[in-house]
């Protein structure tokens, strides 16, 4: 299952590493406990040797905090970087994703038990599971909120977009749908109804199939689980042209066929839109089709 699209926004990755080191800088001010250690303890004998990180980080803390809180939000704003960078080619599942946020956890309260033993002279590797048991049990609570949020504007723009297909094709049940392809999964369930006109091509990748189509002045694609096998009938009902074992083409929107040295190739009337190959075993159908459409 994908993570949702919100995790992958600019905007929304700084406000959680913003909103992340506040929270703990709030959380670290307002709950500092002392374990019956005095406002005017000196010494470390207080709480015993056992508790000799929480005695130093009480009396240091004044310094400590805003230094850990640095490093916080040193380490996740690069970690975040790093993700939105990562994922402009591929997208994260859930699984993935934790496990990214729990290395940017990890990471995150390595640095801070590397500064606190370099600073308060402790023993790096006898700190680190208390640096790890504080800094988690903090930060599980923004990251928590973070993702419930995420899915929470995720799912209403799935409804709100679901909402606006269904008014689209009521204010349109009484129009002849003869110009509109119906695309099923491989289970039969229709998943895209889109006008043929507005098609441009579909390309098979394995199990899936993309529909690039146009709604007002946007480009659009949607993939479905189905072969080109399965959807030939529906296609064959249309302007859809088979052109290659991976495409089908709309001619309708075919500005030009041209030869270059890979082989026949057709150019669209949408910008932006990537030339379509026409093999060798679809080019004389193609070409007919073509003509006979000027």
């Amino acid at each position: 299952m994908r993570i949702p699209k919100l995790i992958y926004s600019p905007k929304s990755s700084v406000m959680f590493v913003v909103c992340l080191t506040l929270f703990v800088l709030f959380f670290a001010i307002t709950y500092t406990p002392n374990y019956g250690l005095g406002e005017d303890a000196t010494s470390l004998g207080d709480l015993g040797e056992g508790n000799a990180a929480i005695a130093l980080w009480y009396q240091h803390k004044g310094l400590c905090l805003p230094i850990c809180c640095a490093i916080v939000l040193c380490t996740t704003a690069l970690s975040r970087v790093m993700l939105l960078v990562f994922t402009r080619t591929a997208r994260l599942r859930e699984m993935e994703y934790l496990m990214w946020q729990l290395a940017e956890v990890v990471v995150a309260a390595l640095f801070c038990d590397l500064f606190l033993s370099l600073y308060l002279h402790l023993g790096y590797f006898e700190n680190l599971p208390l640096v790890l048991l504080v800094y988690i049990s903090v930060a599980i609570y923004p990251y928590a909120f973070y993702w419930l949020l995420a899915e929470r504007l995720d799912r209403d723009l799935r409804i709100a977009e679901a909402q606006r297909t269904i008014l689209r094709l009521r204010q349109h049940h009484d129009e002849d749908d003869s110009g509109t392809l119906r695309l099923a999964d491989d289970k039969g369930t229709v998943k895209l109804v889109v006008g043929a006109e507005h098609v441009i091509s579909i390309e098979s990748a394995g199990n899936y199939v993309t529909v690039l189509y146009m709604q007002g002045e946007r480009l659009m694609r949607y993939s479905l689980r189905n072969t080109m096998k399965g959807i030939e009938d529906a296609c064959s009902q249309h302007s859809l042209i088979r052109c290659h074992r991976s495409y089908y083409l709309n001619l309708s929107r075919v500005r030009l066929l041209r030869r270059t040295t890979d082989g026949l190739v057709a150019e669209v009337d949408i910008e932006g839109v990537p030339n379509i190959p026409v093999s060798k075993s679809y080019a004389n159908e193609v070409t007919q089709r073509f003509a006979e459409r000027k």
